[in-house]
Formats: structure tokens, sequence, C-alpha cells
């Protein structure tokens, strides 16, 4: 992978550094540290750097600080290859740069943050976008417009407490405020209005957080993003993401053998009963954490 990255840097003339997370990883305050722990070793001192972004998202913070991060080692220049996915706080962080390079099948997302919490009335865990609030609210009004009351109350009373609502809507602008800050001090600079709409459009104006923003979209909403049409370039990067995805692939096939010789000493009538997918069941449990709740844009 080095070797890919060392070639695609001599032929742009810039250095090239990348952030591959595949399967379980996101980003997250530690990766920061081990990405910093890495750029010191690596000695870049051209001050133009490429990062290469494989990403499903993350913490949204610790986005926004890695995004800085790479801004003291890109100065003069700073650009952001998707090669495939820089979805959900990915795409926060390459809005950090003075430009986004995509292959045709690239894409970022929007930036609503996901948040996984327990549901106090089923004891079941629930994700769900601050967006959704907002149509729930509208859908109980309108059970009240229509003379649906007790459809209404019902609904009311399964709402969580007021202040934690509120709490969960206040996420959209952290994202959004972080998505000003980086555009208008660099891919935008000195064009506040031109970065608050960016940043009002990826926290608010997509219907879904999945939602598919091609390097056609990107540019529409106002982005630096272009689509790379450099045959050599093309090939080199998209060799790198085959590399990654064979990566994962083996991964995932290294976790689900070690799941496999995990259960082959429980008795048959607990297996039966376990969930089809014990990967996602830990991942919920990490999720969670101590008090019930995470964040994850």
């Amino acid at each position: 992978m080095d070797g890919l990255c060392a070639k695609l840097g001599k032929q742009r003339e810039t250095d090239c550094f990348p952030l591959l997370l595949g399967g379980q990883q996101d980003i997250h305050a530690e990766l920061v540290d081990r990405v910093f722990d890495d750029l010191r070793k690596r000695q870049y001192t051209s001050g133009k750097l490429d990062v290469i972004v494989a990403s499903s998202g993350g913490d949204i913070d610790a986005a926004y600080n890695l995004a800085l991060l790479f801004r003291r080692f890109g100065k003069e220049k700073l650009t952001f290859i998707v090669p495939r996915w820089a979805k959900s706080a990915a795409t926060l962080l390459v809005c950090a740069g003075d430009e986004i390079l995509m292959t045709p099948v690239a894409e970022l997302g929007p930036l609503d943050p996901q948040i996984t919490t327990m549901n106090p009335f089923e004891q079941r865990v629930e994700r769900f976008s601050p967006l959704h609030i907002e149509s729930t609210l509208q859908l109980i009004r309108d059970e009240f417009a229509n003379g649906n009351d007790k459809l209404a109350e019902g609904l009311m009373q399964r709402l969580q407490f007021p202040l934690t609502l509120g709490s969960f809507k206040k996420l959209l602008e952290v994202g959004q405020g972080y998505v000003e800050n980086l555009l208008s001090s660099r891919m935008l600079k000195d064009d506040r209005s031109a970065a608050e709409k960016i940043g009002k459009e990826l926290t608010t104006g997509y219907a879904d957080h999945s939602w598919c923003i091609t390097v056609e979209e990107a540019s529409k909403i106002g982005l630096k993003a272009s689509e790379i049409k450099e045959e050599d370039w093309l090939g080199v990067i998209w060799e790198i993401h085959g590399l990654q995805r064979e990566k994962e692939r083996l991964i995932a096939k290294e976790e689900e053998q070690k799941m496999q010789e995990k259960m082959k000493g429980l008795p048959a009538d607990l297996k039966e009963i376990l969930p089809s997918d014990m990967g996602n069941g830990a991942e919920q449990r990490e999720a969670l954490g101590r008090n019930g709740q995470s964040t994850r844009t």
C-alpha cells in the first residue's frame, strides 16, 4: 500500500497519506493519536499533502481534530482523494482541504448525527437521527389536527424527556458549525455565506443519512469537488481501493472463524437462541457504553 501511495505522490508531486478505515474501524479519538504519530514518522516536508480517504464515518469531534491535523502537513496545498466512500464524519474531514478529488463511483454523505440509545419503554436499542425528531413531532401535530387525540397522546407518552430531545436536536448545530469553520477557512476562504449554506445542506438537507452524494452532487452544492480524469492517477487510486477491500475481506473472514471457534463448545440449545450476527450485538453493547447512549456521525 505504501508503495502505491509513493507512486501516486510521485505522479502528483506531493506527499501522500492513506487513511483507509474498513470493517469495524471508524474515526475516533485514538485514531487521531495514531495518525499524528504516523505523520511525524513520515517527516513530510513538501507542504503539499494528498490524503486518500476510505471511511464510513465515526466521531465528528475526532474528525474535526483530524482535519486540523492534516492541515498542518498540507499548508501549501491539501487534497482529499476519495476512491469509493467518505461518508458522514469522513465527509466533514474532506471539507478541510483545498479540493476533493473523487472517482466516478465515489460517495460523500450527510452529516446528521446517528444516535444510539436505549428505549426505556421497550428496553431495546434504537438508532435515529435528530432529523427524525421534527418529523415525529409533525406526525403528532397532524394526528391532533385530524381529531385522533388518543393516538397523538399515545405517541407523546412514548417520547423521551423533552430536554433530552432538545439536546439531540442541538447536535445538528455541532456538525454544521464544524463544516462552516473548515470551509470558510480553506476551500471557500472568506466566503462564510457559501460555507453556511453548504453546512446547512449537509446537516439537514437530505432525507436519509445514507444518501449518496456523488461528485456531481458535491459540486452542485458548492464544494470544490471534481472527478479524477487522469487515467494514470485513477489506475493507482483504484488499485489502492482494491487492496483495501481485499484486506477487509480477509479480516472479516478471520473474525468469523474466531467467532465460530468460540461457539463450538456451546450447548446446542444456547446456540439456537443466540443472535445470528454476534458481531452486531457486541458492537451495540460497545456503542451504548455506560450511559446507554452514544452519538456517531
